[in-house]
């Protein structure tokens, strides 16, 4: 009986073990509404791109099965698209039974047997209203600049910065509420625009390292927890670099770095030694691209003195500002990030409106803004040269 019970006993622990074993196989069953005997695409984000998996055939009841290898520390997304339009986005880990039922347009989306699968179906529903929002915003400040209506087309680029800020209140919001989610990495990498990543703050390490001291003892193997590292990093390197270049600075202005339009950039404290002008402006703006004309005539009379000009455009649209720029042959120095409204430009020198100067001294003191008349500008520079 000792024999025999101790023969139970191995045997019930083995069986046990091998249950518990790394299982490093995904069950994917969908269920596609309308598909039958069609054919659906499985494809996988590699990072930076995404590639196709494979081609499945549905069934009369346009159901398929599909079978992947992903190891249960280190997750995967995958996507199943049907006619060229993405039905459903998943986080895929070994072991995982996932379930899909959806129809052909996408709009029932239901997910079973994986909980960060269903949490990402949320965070994609409210990244595709905020960029409809924000897409139908862009279209309206277009239609306020063509009417050169610049009451409503601040109005709309204020609206934008809200809906920016409230993105990325959200954002945080779930990433301190789900920490151990890998859903955070979609949130962290997540652009807000074509121009503008929602976390592009240098100070946004503190999020990327969050996340990776959270993910990084559940998932040490994944190549997103790792990217995480790197890119925070990356961003508190650029943090010290920037506190070590303030404590040495003697700067009395915030510094500035933009592009121009051969997207050189250029530093305002490279103009710091004679006295200079920092100009802010919309390219779409008629009445201010009519100012240029006028300020020409005021640098044409300084410039051999030494005068020089730093105009940062904050406009969304650098092909129309660049345009302006050639047309007009300003021959000062002429920027723009492209970020409009969200400009980082804008919060530095806490602008609430458009246009504004500032006009420093030699040392690099503000003497006088928005002098916009250039009778009164020709009096001040006249004094100060």
């Amino acid at each position: 009986m000792k024999i025999l019970y101790k023969i139970v006993c191995v045997s019930a622990l083995s069986f046990i073990l091998a249950g518990c074993a790394k299982d490093d196989t995904a069950r994917l069953q969908f269920n596609i509404e309308g598909a039958g005997n069609k054919e659906i695409i499985l494809s996988k984000l590699s990072v930076n791109r995404i590639d196709v998996v494979d081609t499945l055939k549905t069934d009369a009841g346009g159901a398929a099965r599909y079978e992947v290898a992903v190891a249960a520390d280190a997750p995967e997304f995958f996507y199943v698209s049907y006619n060229r339009k993405r039905l459903a986005s998943l986080i895929v880990k070994g072991g995982d039974r996932i379930v899909v039922d959806v129809d052909t347009l996408g709009t029932s989306l239901v997910v079973k047997g994986s909980d960060e699968s269903v949490l990402l179906s949320e965070i994609e529903r409210e990244i595709y209203n905020s960029t409809a929002r924000f897409d139908s915003l862009a279209i309206a400040v277009s239609d306020a600049a063509q009417a050169d209506d610049q009451q409503l087309y601040e109005k709309l680029n204020k609206e934008i910065s809200s809906l920016y800020v409230t993105e990325k209140r959200e954002a945080i919001k779930r990433l301190m509420s789900n920490p151990t989610s890998f859903t955070n990495v979609i949130l962290l990498y997540r652009r807000f625009s074509d121009n503008l990543a929602l976390f592009a703050d240098n100070m946004d390490f503190i999020y990327f390292k969050t996340a990776y001291d959270s993910l990084s003892p559940l998932y040490p193997n994944s190549a997103y927890v790792k990217s995480l590292k790197n890119d925070a990093d990356n961003l508190q390197r650029l943090v010290e670099l920037g506190n070590r270049l303030s404590e040495a600075s003697e700067l009395a202005y915030p510094e500035l770095e933009m592009p121009d339009v051969q997207s050189r950039m250029h530093k305002l404290s490279s103009l710091q030694g004679k006295p200079f002008i920092l100009l802010f402006w919309s390219a779409a703006n008629a009445e201010q691209k009519m100012y240029n004309l006028e300020l020409k005539k005021v640098y044409d009379r300084y410039a051999d003195a030494g005068l020089n000009i730093y105009q940062v455009c904050v406009d969304s649209d650098k092909a129309l500002w660049a345009s302006v720029v050639k047309e007009q042959q300003l021959p000062w120095i002429n920027v723009c990030d492209g970020r409009g409204a969200s400009s980082q430009a804008l919060a530095i020198y806490a602008l609430q409106r458009i246009p504004a100067m500032f006009i420093f001294d030699s040392e690099g003191n503000i003497v006088e803004k928005d002098q916009f008349d250039t009778a009164k500008l020709s009096g001040t520079l006249a004094r100060l040269f």
